[in-house]
């Protein structure tokens, strides 16, 4: 009889137990079961899902011309104004060597001299601006470019003239020069131009920046700034004491500089790019008549502005 109590407990328990562990198995599956069936969603969740989707596409395609830029090739060409500072310039060779201190100068905006007309001789190069780069990664940009400006010594200025020119180089105007006495500088002592000009070619590195984007993406504006390191190369026409001297390309000295700009881009790749740049130009070698034996030397600095049409092709992927 104990027996069999003893055994109807237990299966009592091991029934219980069994219940019992039914009954966890159907609550998991319950609370595992979506509140919404799979595949079908309230109007309010497909139409954030939809809005979000739209907006990452959105994203990604309205901007990714303009910022992901890395293995776009350009290429710029215009035309620029320039300043320059007052400069002492050097000039020997035999039988002188004497500075004019202070020295100004200006540009030439115009390819003919407009004091002489239907001079053919006169007729230059205008002052511009070609520029030839590369994106090596999507804000940085590494340039070469040439500027050509014009570099013209005013005649007939007044300043003060430093050391002394022989009976050998020039009769007329043979003596010992006192810095402390101001005289008039005329052409047929000292004509002195970069007009062929004062060539400049750099190398540039810019950071460049998306700084506003049309919804068309059809218009949009780069802020640009960045720094080169130069190299002057002038042809200079230079006349001393009436004598006219032979004007060739000739590296002269280097220098410094930096930009700050826009880029205005219509329709993704073509762009107007407006800038202005400070450079400083270190020139101890200028050739002034193609001999060895007759040189200028000069520092320059110069505030220059310019602006170029160019275009952009993409010739890398990311």
């Amino acid at each position: 009889m104990i027996k069999r109590f003893q055994l109807s407990i237990l299966l009592a328990f091991l029934l219980s137990f069994v219940g019992q562990a039914q009954i966890t198995d159907t609550v998991k599956k319950v609370s595992d079961t979506l509140l919404v069936p799979a595949g079908i969603m309230t109007p309010a969740q497909m139409d954030s899902i939809a809005k979000t989707e739209e907006a990452i596409a959105y994203r990604k395609n309205h901007t990714d011309f303009y910022v992901l830029r890395k293995g776009r090739l350009f290429a710029s060409w215009g035309y620029n104004r320039a300043n320059y500072s007052q400069s002492s310039i050097r000039f020997w060779g035999n039988g002188y060597d004497f500075t004019i201190i202070n020295a100004v100068a200006k540009d030439r905006p115009s390819p003919v001299d407009l004091g002489v007309y239907l001079n053919p001789t006169l007729f230059t190069i205008p002052q511009y601006n070609f520029r030839i780069g590369y994106f090596i990664t999507n804000k940085l940009s590494l340039s070469l470019s040439v500027d050509h400006m014009k570099y013209v010594f005013v005649n007939d200025q007044i300043a003060a003239v430093d050391g002394y020119v022989d009976s050998s180089a020039s009769a007329k105007w043979a003596k010992e020069y006192d810095p402390t006495r101001l005289m008039e500088i005329p052409n047929d002592f000292v004509g002195y131009e970069h007009t062929d000009g004062l060539n400049v070619l750099s190398f540039e590195l810019d950071y460049n920046t998306l700084f506003f984007e049309t919804s068309n993406r059809k218009f949009a504006v780069d802020l640009v700034a960045g720094a080169g390191i130069s190299a002057a190369v002038p042809k200079t026409n230079a006349n001393l004491f009436g004598e006219i001297g032979n004007d060739a390309f000739h590296l002269s000295g280097g220098g410094i500089s930096a930009n700050v700009g826009l880029k205005l881009y219509f329709f993704k790749d073509f762009f107007i790019h407006p800038v202005v740049k400070m450079g400083w130009l270190h020139m101890p070698n200028v050739a002034t008549n193609g001999l060895e034996i007759d040189k200028a030397s000069q520092n320059i600095s110069y505030f220059q502005r310019n602006i170029t049409i160019g275009y952009q092709y993409k010739i890398a992927h990311k």
